[in-house]
């Protein structure tokens, strides 16, 4: 078996009865960025970024940049210019990566469908973050609705940012999850590594149980299973959720756990015929009040989603 999957997507792979497809996949991993996908990663003003707290928390991010924010002097290195981040940046990634460097990287264009993963080892300046980059591939544009995001004249200094923060979701929390279309995860290998990813569906996709978990379907991909097989082997893992009209965003930080063969017929139906979920409870969430600002405008969903087609 090929080692460039771990213990816990191989794992995964079998059960979903995949393992051949992903085989098939492994051209697209490199252990640096694609040539191709330079222009893509540098034209972005979106970067989604997962890193570990002091307390081995796992928390996702979004910096928002001017359009050149994020430089690329080689496929082995991404640079972000600290100069030309116009969100907030007295979030906790830029305290995480001063003592934890790893991060995990997702570079997320909703207009066009697309997205790139990479992680790596960052170095932090007073200007500038370098990362390093261990590994980069593209992944699976099904299930982004398109969104036009635009960065306006630079305004950091006058985003007035403020925090709430806490340790269960309260109902306006639940009120932003059980309405929303589009969230990022970033969970972590066993040996350390960092990731970030994306999930979408039509409103409602995401269920909030009695005891105040998350369960979300794991509709049809790429087969690596990357997400699901981190969270196969640790189960540490962190979700954002962003306003881009309000300039909000949700972060939590907690546990997943993965539910297989959940095959009545409305899991079924829910899950796109996988009868795949996987569960998250929440430990800590922080609401970033002021985060960015940018100019946005929804264009469609998906037509890759489910709930839409009942």
């Amino acid at each position: 078996m090929n080692s460039i999957f771990h213990d816990g997507q191989l794992a995964v792979q079998k059960k979903a009865g995949e393992e051949d497809i992903a085989i098939q996949r492994i051209p697209m991993l490199a252990a640096s960025l694609h040539p191709r996908s330079i222009a893509f990663i540098e034209h972005q003003v979106l970067a989604f970024a997962g890193s570990e707290d002091a307390n081995e928390a796992i928390w996702l991010s979004l910096l928002v940049g001017e359009r050149g924010f994020i430089v690329i002097p080689s496929v082995e290195e991404i640079k972000f210019d600290l100069t030309k981040v116009t969100s907030t940046t007295d979030d906790i990634f830029f305290t995480n990566i001063v003592t934890k460097p790893t991060v995990g990287l997702l570079f997320h264009e909703a207009a066009r469908r697309a997205r790139y993963r990479a992680w790596g080892e960052a170095t932090k300046t007073d200007n500038e973050i370098s990362v390093a980059i261990k590994m980069g591939y593209p992944s699976c544009p099904k299930h982004i609705q398109r969104e036009e995001i635009e960065v306006p004249a630079k305004i950091k200094d006058t985003l007035n940012t403020t925090f709430e923060k806490g340790s269960s979701l309260g109902a306006s929390e639940k009120k932003w999850i059980s309405t929303t279309h589009t969230f990022f995860i970033s969970t972590q290998t066993k040996k350390g590594d960092i990731e970030a990813s994306h999930r979408g569906g039509d409103p409602g996709f995401i269920e909030i149980l009695e005891n105040g978990q998350l369960r979300v379907p794991d509709y049809l991909g790429n087969s690596m299973f990357s997400t699901l097989g981190n969270i196969y082997e640790n189960p540490k893992a962190a979700l954002l959720f962003v306003n881009y009209e309000k300039g909000e965003t949700l972060q939590l930080s907690g546990t997943a756990a993965l539910q297989f063969d959940q095959n009545s017929a409305d899991d079924f139906y829910k899950s796109g015929e996988t009868g795949r979920f996987w569960t998250f409870e929440t430990k800590q969430w922080v609401r970033t009040v002021n985060h960015h600002k940018v100019n946005t405008e929804f264009i469609d969903f998906s037509p890759f989603n489910i709930l839409s087609k009942k």
